[in-house]
């Protein structure tokens, strides 16, 4: 009872991290609508061809006629090709190079907080983390959860978290054509008084008033060091001041205030 037990509960487990990672299948680059290719057959230069694939992702390809190469990688696209080349008699072991010109098919989006947010062509099978760095990496402000929208789905990620997986397959997120990926702002908090300098800035996790002040430069020569509130605004939308501990911990939209020294 226990064994069964114990098996169902890892089995529990198993599915739970599937369902939060989506482990890549390995895999060339899948052609589709929009690439342009050039296609070579060893010893017969007068079947070159470099072409488009139209919006239903085939080509004309001389001898054999339109091929639909979409949804296969160069692999594959080479091996049809060379089936259809032997099947009508035309060459009798054909030897066929797919060779991918221009990637136009598999796009992405990269938006929020990133260093160059914008659409980008896919090349090849790629991940999250690796679209990060495309994208530049993750701004100032960014976040620790990247959000993955495929079509009706969303998909939240903790960068953290996936970083702290020990095996590099659970870790990687495959990014497929369509795919948008939102970096939200980081939670904030807010310094302003009598300090450095003043503003908005990043909330870390477990953050105090001390290391908030630290961020905002410190007191500057006017502060009431022993006068420092958090200004919080609670469930009702009312406005909370609490003098503050240096070791206090901060949530997200707190204020810390700096009063100004009356001597």
């Amino acid at each position: 009872m226990r064994k069964s037990f114990g098996v169902a509960l890892w089995f529990c487990f198993l599915t739970m991290i599937s369902t939060l990672v989506l482990a890549a299948p390995k895999g060339e680059y899948v052609l589709g609508a929009g690439d342009v290719v050039k296609i070579q057959v060893y010893d017969h230069p007068d079947l070159t061809t470099e072409v488009q694939l139209n919006n239903e992702g085939s080509l004309a390809f001389p001898l054999i006629g339109e091929v639909k190469l979409a949804g296969l990688d160069y692999t594959e696209a080479e091996s049809l090709i060379s089936k259809k080349l032997s099947a009508g008699g035309f060459i009798k072991k054909p030897n066929v190079n797919v060779l991918i010109v221009q990637y136009r098919s598999q796009r992405v989006a990269v938006l929020g907080e990133v260093n160059k947010p914008g659409r980008y062509a896919l090349d090849s099978s790629t991940d999250l983390i690796d679209l990060l760095a495309i994208a530049g990496g993750i701004n100032p402000m960014g976040g620790d959860t990247v959000v993955v929208l495929r079509g009706e789905e969303k998909l939240e990620f903790q960068l953290s978290l996936l970083t702290q997986l020990a095996n590099p397959e659970k870790r990687t997120i495959r990014i497929l054509n369509g795919d948008t990926l939102f970096v939200p702002r980081a939670k904030q908090m807010y310094v302003y008084g009598e300090v450095n300098r003043p503003g908005a800035f990043k909330l870390e996790p477990k953050m105090t008033v001390m290391q908030a002040l630290a961020v905002a430069g410190g007191f500057n020569n006017r502060a009431a060091k022993r006068s420092v509130e958090i200004h919080r605004v609670d469930a009702d939308g009312k406005l909370e001041k609490t003098d503050a501990k240096l070791t206090d911990l901060l949530r997200e939209n707190d204020t810390v205030f700096v009063q100004e020294s009356l001597f």
